[in-house]
């Protein structure tokens, strides 16, 4: 004979389910992230260089954008959306994990503080161009704002705040760094 099986023992099973579900699906990226950090320090990988390859990429990302036709609003809103991820994973990082070494290690107080103020900037920045037609003349002027700021901001970043960072940082610090930074990314994306 079939026996219904129990409430309780249905919501206990629910409730391991969905455990289980956010142990895989939200605090694992973020501890293995911080692991394949770790590694690539290890095997000579630079959390600098890891950084600098994302302010390339977003870059070319948005000049992709500004070379798009007017007309192409749905390609100009998902490419955006993508720009807007990338940029938001790696801020988090930089915010969370460099900035506060600026300022702890380097002593950068006022360079710590004028980055955060720029992260502040790009994000007013993506909140008008999101919520701007997108076959508007505007939006693509204020892109191309967004493009300049991003470039000043990473070359400040990659030509004196990156290397003040990694003279002041020992090995293990800097294995921690790099883990700390692909922990914060992997909690966005």
């Amino acid at each position: 004979m079939f026996r219904a099986p129990s409430l309780s023992r249905s919501l206990t099973a629910f409730a391991a389910g969905a455990a289980l579900s956010a142990f895989a699906g939200r605090i694992m990226p973020p501890l293995v992230g911080r692991a394949i950090g770790r590694a690539r320090v290890a095997s000579g990988g630079d959390p600098f260089d890891a950084l600098a390859r994302d302010h390339r990429r977003v870059l070319g990302m948005i000049d992709m954008l500004l070379q798009s036709d007017d007309s192409s609003r749905l390609r100009r809103a998902t490419g955006l959306m993508q720009v807007k991820r990338s940029l938001t994973a790696h801020a988090l990082a930089e915010e969370d994990t460099v900035y506060p070494l600026l300022r702890e290690e380097v002593g950068a107080v006022e360079a710590a503080d004028r980055l955060y103020r720029e992260h502040a900037e790009l994000k007013i920045h993506l909140f008008r161009l999101e919520h701007m037609p997108k076959d508007d003349m505007a939006w693509r002027e204020e892109l191309q704002n967004l493009r300049e700021l991003i470039s000043r901001h990473a070359a400040d970043e990659e030509d004196e705040q990156f290397p003040r960072l990694r003279k002041a940082l020992s090995r293990e610090a800097t294995a921690r760094l790099s883990g700390d930074i692909e922990r914060e990314k992997q909690m966005v994306l």
